[in-house]
């Protein structure tokens, strides 16, 4: 299995570095990598981000249009040019 990933290159304050270190070095995490990856879960799969992360996806689908929506609203351009055009036609 491929996993995919982006590479990030951060700016963070002196002091969050050196306390992430700090960590590091006490066993707490393998690597300043490995903490970050934790605190960004963290910041993304808390129970109450999840909760905000529905919310935003299921206003996002009720905003979007169906394909059977889309495929209607084709058809029914596609209808009234194809009038618009005979109507030419037969001036």
């Amino acid at each position: 299995m491929t996993l995919l990933a982006s590479k990030l290159l951060l700016n963070i304050p002196d002091k969050d570095s050196e306390r992430i270190e700090v960590l590091v070095q006490a066993g707490e995490y393998a690597s300043k990598s490995e903490f970050i990856r934790f605190a960004i879960k963290q910041a993304l799969y808390s129970d109450d981000r999840m909760e905000e992360f529905k919310a935003i996806s299921s206003k996002l689908q009720k905003q979007t249009k169906s394909r059977k929506q889309v495929k209607e609203e084709t058809e029914w351009a596609k209808a009234g040019t194809r009038k618009t055009v005979e109507k030419m036609l037969k001036q």
